[in-house]
């Protein structure tokens, strides 16, 4: 009698468990690396505009002209925060004495960050981004602090996060903290 050599049922169907199992689990990995890649690039994204968008406003800030009383347009108190939206800009006196205005536009879900000069129409300065949710201006005195907030997906969470910075105008006349406490 001669025996054939071979696989059993029970050993294909274990080997078969195993290899689910090993394919299961490389999947996953594979599925979370991206995920993490896709935060990654998100954030990425958020940065890269943050940073343009700041170069832009410290260029134009870095110019701003005093017009006899100050050199904000809006807010015209200082310690103020805004939210700044279209209808609340940062907005101040640029070279030329044109008013330089900055704000977070929202189109549905998307956002993106625009500058505006006298009466020409409105640029946008950033790509238009789901990412970005909220830019807030906090004046004191001829400094501001930029800080726009977005949010990132992954995991299937939502993360805000918040990128910060301050610009100097050069123009402000020198004013002593005693003279800026409300």
């Amino acid at each position: 009698m001669i025996r054939k050599r071979g696989f059993t049922l029970i050993e294909l169907v274990v080997a078969m468990a195993i290899f689910i199992i090993i394919a299961t689990a490389i999947s996953i990995a594979v599925s979370r690396l991206y995920a993490i890649r896709t935060f990654y690039e998100q954030q990425l994204d958020l940065q890269q505009n943050f940073v343009y968008a700041m170069d832009r406003l410290s260029e134009d800030f870095r110019q701003a002209e005093y017009s006899g009383t100050d050199i904000f347009v809006s807010p015209p108190e200082s310690n103020a925060m805004i939210d700044a939206t279209e209808s609340t800009p940062l907005s101040f006196y640029g070279p030329g004495g044109q008013v330089v205005s900055y704000y977070l536009k929202k189109t549905g879900d998307i956002s993106a960050i625009y500058r505006k000069e006298g009466s020409s129409a409105a640029q946008p300065i950033t790509e238009d981004m789901h990412q970005l949710v909220k830019l807030y201006f906090i004046r004191y005195g001829g400094k501001v602090v930029c800080m726009i907030v977005g949010e990132v997906k992954y995991f299937g969470m939502t993360n805000q996060i918040s990128f910060t910075s301050v610009v100097y105008a050069r123009n402000y006349p020198q004013v002593t903290d005693q003279e800026e406490t409300p």
